[in-house]
């Protein structure tokens, strides 16, 4: 992986993984190298080690980034052709991967579970673990089947992993993936953050939002034609999403806006153009970000208040990854606390 060594947190993950208790639990902040904890591992155990992921984009990061330290590996989802899917299915039978990426919606149908148990995989690693708890900021029913997984596949292996798990949602994961809490060693890691500056500046008027968002977006990137790096803008809707990132437009950035009700291949398409470096800004609802590992993002902007604490510590923290000074500038009002209120009892993002 061309490392140096380990963190003192991420060795213990691993070598209780290997050698100790073969069960782990692993809470460390967003960017702090939570997937060397298995992806090591898996390239020294035997077979293919089988990694649940929540997103798409996340499993093609990965497997882009595995594939270039050429540690052969690949996803799969519903997003795939059939005739890719078999590709990618026969590889598997044969060994060509140490990993394979899986989302969790597929660990639903009966066949894939069956192929799973064909391969015997010595790991399974599950990334964001935090999905399966109802107590947390992203609960995800297909997280629900995991233990059901688990049990049928009898890994001699198993990591889960997230970055934000109070201590009952790590009880939850524990539980309701089947382990046992005696057997279980949770891995703890500080979650200081030196390098990211926080900021909370409480304006009502848009217009003086929008200039706020503005003058943070100029002070961490300077000029829109040689940017010092990348910001991500978080607002509460679609509609805000949309006219925010026009506003950031006509300053010259490059920018797009992000939501869930954009067509798939539009969201995946501005998901690798933000990884490449072709956007300065993406203007998103919650729905874009798990799993982004740009390291350069300057800047983490809310134009309004998130869902939670625990949303806003999984948001800010993609900030400044790469160690270097970053930012997290929270602009919020009165009504944001309303708007939040009317989005969690309409049940719409």
């Amino acid at each position: 992986f061309g490392l140096p060594s380990f963190h003192p947190w991420q060795l213990e993950a691993v070598e209780q993984l290997v050698n100790g208790t073969r069960q782990v639990l692993v809470v460390a902040p967003t960017g702090g190298g939570k997937s060397l904890c298995y992806q090591f591992p898996a390239t020294e155990l035997p077979g293919t080690t089988i990694v649940v992921s929540p997103l798409i984009a996340l499993m093609e990061d990965q497997v882009r980034r595995l594939e270039e330290r050429s540690i052969p590996a690949t996803w799969l989802s519903s997003t795939l052709g059939a005739k890719e899917r078999r590709e990618r299915l026969r590889g598997m039978f044969n060994g060509r991967y140490k990993l394979v990426y899986i989302a969790p919606e597929r660990l639903s149908l009966d066949w894939m579970l069956d192929s799973l148990g064909q391969i015997r995989p010595p790991l399974v690693a599950i990334d964001e673990a935090h999905c399966i708890s109802q107590w947390g900021h992203d609960f995800r029913p297909d997280y629900l089947r995991l233990r059901e997984v688990l049990e049928a596949l009898k890994p001699d292996h198993v990591l889960a992993c997230t970055a934000t798990a109070t201590p009952m949602v790590r009880d939850e994961i524990i539980r309701l993936l089947g382990l046992s809490h005696e057997e279980t060693t949770v891995v703890l890691r500080g979650f200081a953050r030196p390098n990211l500056h926080l900021v909370v500046e409480e304006l009502d008027s848009s217009p003086r939002r929008r200039r706020a968002m503005l003058e943070g977006l100029r002070r961490s990137l300077g000029s829109p034609s040689s940017p010092a790096g990348a910001a991500l803008v978080y607002a509460a809707t679609r509609r805000n999403v949309d006219r925010t990132a026009d506003l950031v437009r006509k300053e010259g950035y490059r920018v797009a806006g992000y939501h869930a009700g954009m067509d798939g291949d539009e969201r995946a398409e501005i998901n690798r153009r933000f990884a490449g470096g072709a956007l300065d800004v993406v203007v998103a609802t919650n729905a874009f970000g798990m799993g982004i590992d740009r390291p350069d993002i300057r800047a983490v902007i809310h134009i309004q208040a998130p869902g939670s604490i625990e949303a806003y510590y999984q948001e800010v923290g993609r900030a400044g990854r790469d160690g270097q000074p970053a930012e997290g500038l929270l602009i919020c009002s009165s009504s944001d606390f309303g708007l939040r209120k009317r989005l969690i009892e309409s049940g719409n993002e």
